[in-house]
């Protein structure tokens, strides 16, 4: 395991070789320690932007810092240098499955259950630890290619989780808590749309959603507008009986329905799911060779990328959303809503 030392001024200590993305306040940099040459991430917050949470940014540091698992990120150390706060992270150099998404219409069986099952390792390691991560999408999915241990000259995906801005800690004695909707409108559970405590089960609702556009190319619940795609959210309301699901197996399907179902009690759990028969079946399949489409097919091909692509940019420019107000839809499915929990309100978000 790799120690951070910094000497009195930390910022030198690192070399920025790139700039790998960025927010509204903040930029995430590939930099190498100078004096290791280890490669890291560096995130940069400007604490003087009107959007910056100091407390929330701790409350992120605070509950990241302990986390130490193959499939999630590593933040390392968090430092202040004048107006700026950094995040020392665990560089992952191939990419989040959002861009690579951009690339591609959809994903086999197999490579599917390869992404889905890691990151529900990583949520097997959180849930025990009794933090949720509330953001689970496909930008915070990233991916790193290891040497394969059984078979030289190959290598091996590892899935990397990160992000931990909307993450929490259950207080002992519930499992359970009463917080403001936070995170990306397609993968928000019934129970936060509903502005009801949540908890555990809101994590595999979104790995449900992750999954569904894994294998066929889109979400299970979209519209252009926000208010209808979160009321059939709210109401469990999607179909697996499309065109687009005919080559998809029965096994999938029935692991998308555990994770989608709208009481979040009766939700399959992480450990459970990793346990499901899909992943067993998909773990002796080959993926796919890629065929050659005639002209039409691929113009039909082309046309249901351009529509992922919108889907995902749409997706994408709304990622973080700050208190829905929904409360008028709770009239329109009142059998769903629950009271919440008279419990204090807290927030744990981060607004990139």
């Amino acid at each position: 395991m790799y120690e951070v030392s910094f000497t009195d001024d930390d910022q030198e200590d690192f070399r920025i070789q790139e700039l790998l993305g960025e927010g509204s306040f903040a930029q995430v940099y590939k930099c190498v320690e100078t004096k290791s040459q280890t490669v890291f991430a560096l995130k940069e917050f400007d604490t003087r932007h009107k959007d910056f949470d100091e407390n929330a940014v701790e409350q992120e540091t605070a509950v990241w810092s302990d986390v130490i698992h193959e499939n999630i990120v590593r933040l390392y150390a968090s430092f202040t240098t004048g107006a700026y706060m950094y995040f020392v992270l665990e560089y992952v150099e191939g990419g989040s499955l959002f861009n690579q998404m951009l690339q591609r219409h959809k994903y086999s069986e197999k490579d599917a259950a390869n992404i889905v099952k890691q990151v529900l390792e990583a949520l097997i390691y959180l849930h025990k630890m009794r933090i949720v991560h509330r953001d689970i999408k496909p930008d915070n999915i990233l991916f790193k290619y290891v040497p394969d241990a059984g078979i030289k000259s190959k290598q091996r995906l590892v899935v990397k989780l990160c992000d931990f801005g909307f993450a929490f800690q259950l207080p002992r004695g519930t499992d359970v808590i009463c917080c403001p909707a936070r995170g990306a409108p397609m993968f928000l559970a019934p129970e936060t749309i509903l502005d009801n405590p949540i908890g555990r089960p809101v994590d595999i609702w979104s790995c449900g959603v992750l999954l569904h556009l894994l294998v066929v190319g889109y979400p299970p619940f979209w519209d252009d507008k926000n208010e209808k795609m979160l009321l059939a959210a709210a109401r469990g309301q999607f179909s697996l009986t499309s065109p687009s699901w005919s080559k998809v197996s029965n096994c999938c399907k029935d692991l998308i329905k555990s994770m989608l179902i709208v009481q979040s009690s009766q939700r399959i759990t992480p450990s459970e799911a990793v346990r499901h028969p899909w992943f067993l079946k998909t773990s002796i399949l080959e993926s796919p060779r890629p065929r050659r489409k005639n002209s039409s097919a691929l113009s039909s091909s082309n046309r249901l990328t351009e529509k992922l692509k919108y889907t995902i940019t749409e997706m994408h420019s709304s990622l973080k959303v700050q208190r829905l107000g929904l409360d008028h839809l709770k009239g329109k499915f009142f059998p769903l809503y629950h009271s919440a929990m008279n419990l204090t309100e807290a927030s744990y978000s981060t607004t990139l």
